[in-house]
């Protein structure tokens, strides 16, 4: 059951660490949307999932990550590299990496001491297909 957070509205109840942990929306083709008004509503827990997915790209530096990374689809995106990219703070670009890693939207795994991040396309594309006039 989703809970209230400092950061969004409603989050998973792995919340609780400051991280919300992504909810995985699944596209549901059969809901009222523009250019499809023949189906069925949108639910609110179909809504919640699908906002909250929307909130983790409403952001300027996290689309930018997804598209550097997504610019390097045969290898994966270091955190060094992103950071000289962005002419960020360490930090800050792994505020957001942290956050698109519990969305969904990037993959994580680590070899030695580097931090390794891959594009996670068919979570992008879930949401895209969400929001898309049918």
């Amino acid at each position: 059951m989703p809970t209230s957070c400092a950061r969004f509205s409603t989050c998973a109840p792995s919340c609780a660490s400051g991280r919300w942990a992504g909810v995985v929306v699944t596209p549901t083709p059969d809901f009222a949307w523009p250019g499809d008004a023949s189906a069925a509503p949108l639910d609110a827990a179909g809504a919640n999932a699908l906002a909250h997915g929307l909130q983790v790209l409403a952001d300027p530096t996290r689309l930018r990550i997804l598209s550097l990374v997504a610019a390097n689809p045969d290898r994966p995106t270091t955190v060094t590299e992103l950071v000289a990219a962005l002419g960020c703070a360490q930090s800050t670009a792994s505020h957001h990496l942290r956050i698109l890693v519990d969305g969904g939207y990037l993959s994580y795994e680590r070899s030695g001491t580097w931090g390794l991040y891959r594009l996670e396309a068919p979570r992008l594309l879930e949401t895209s297909a969400s929001i898309r006039p049918r």
